[in-house]
């Protein structure tokens, strides 16, 4: 199984280079970004021939289309890379894998042509995911205009209309899910084709709230891809909370989780969709070391496991 890795990173080096190593094997190539606001020095020493970096930097915010913007560019450089691979799967830089490589190569081998990026219609409130994320006016979380975000986005919003979904959409649906896939080269090649020719929904993007879950999902969900889409691969855990904005960090209570043969997301993971196999984790950084050592040794315990013990069940 020929695998290009594209990796959102900020921060964590030692981490990034140990996620690096335990995904490396024939077949794999790792496509790194490195936000413009990190200072790209302590990362340098991980470019090798199957380890690049992003030539063009963008300034990442949190929750902003600027995610969306970096993705795009590790995309275009991947597909340029790499025109063999069958699966690049996103990764940030605080994710780490769950399963042995042969797994992770067996279970897409398996799984041929189906797309693991999580959608569902917005809005849903059970999980805080409004309308108003995409009717409304969001400014970026930040610099530059971090003092006057709030008032400006308040004047926007209030004295702007409401902004028009269904045009931009032409007809199509609004749906929103985790910023983490694993997608075919079919499907990343759909996505950077339609972002060539449509680039209102990118414009419009710009004042959406957490686009980086909403631009990707709703260009495959309103294609001949949809019935292919099935969930995120990446565990994640969320604590409900007022102003939550990322997952629990993982830690050694987290290992009885993944310990048996076959690992399912989270049941508070911020989605209403069934709790289906998930191949990584996040997040970890530098100081993650001793819980991932333990995550390797129950991964190669299950390295030699009997495959039928590994079956993906209820993929439905």
């Amino acid at each position: 199984m020929r695998i290009a890795y594209l990796i959102l990173a900020h921060n964590n080096p030692a981490h990034l280079g140990r996620l690096i190593a335990r995904l490396s094997a024939p077949g794999a190539s790792f496509h790194v970004h490195i936000d413009a606001k990190s200072d790209l020095a302590p990362f340098t020493a991980l470019a090798s021939p199957t380890v690049s970096f992003t030539e063009r930097r963008v300034s990442c915010g949190w929750g902003d289309v600027s995610l969306v913007k970096a993705t795009l560019e590790l995309m275009r450089g991947a597909a340029a890379a790499r025109p063999d691979a069958e699966y690049f799967v996103l990764l940030s830089g605080a994710c780490y894998p769950l399963q042995p490589v042969s797994y992770i190569e067996d279970f897409l081998e398996r799984h041929r042509g189906t797309e693991f990026i999580e959608a569902y219609a917005l809005p849903n409130l059970q999980y805080g995911k409004t309308l108003e994320r995409i009717t409304h006016y969001w400014i970026r979380k930040g610099k530059p205009l971090a003092r006057l975000r709030w008032p400006l986005q308040h004047w926007m919003n209030r004295h702007l209309p409401l902004r028009d979904y269904k045009k931009v959409l032409n007809g199509g649906e609004a749906v929103t899910g985790s910023q983490w896939w694993c997608l075919s080269a079919e499907a990343v090649r759909y996505v950077l084709d339609y972002h060539a020719r449509h680039p209102a929904l990118y414009r419009f993007c710009r004042f959406v709230d957490c686009s980086d879950e909403f631009f990707f999902q709703v260009v495959l969900w309103n294609s001949r891809f949809r019935a292919r889409i099935s969930h995120s691969l990446t565990y994640t855990h969320w604590v409900p909370g007022p102003g939550k904005q990322s997952p629990e960090m993982i830690d050694a209570s987290y290992l009885p989780q993944f310990a048996g043969p076959v690992i399912r997301d989270a049941e508070q993971n911020n989605c209403p969709n069934d709790k289906r196999e998930v191949l990584f984790a996040r997040k970890f950084g530098d100081a993650s070391g001793a819980v991932l050592d333990q995550i390797d040794a129950l991964a190669a315990r299950r390295a030699g496991a009997p495959r039928d013990q590994h079956e993906l069940t209820n993929q439905g």
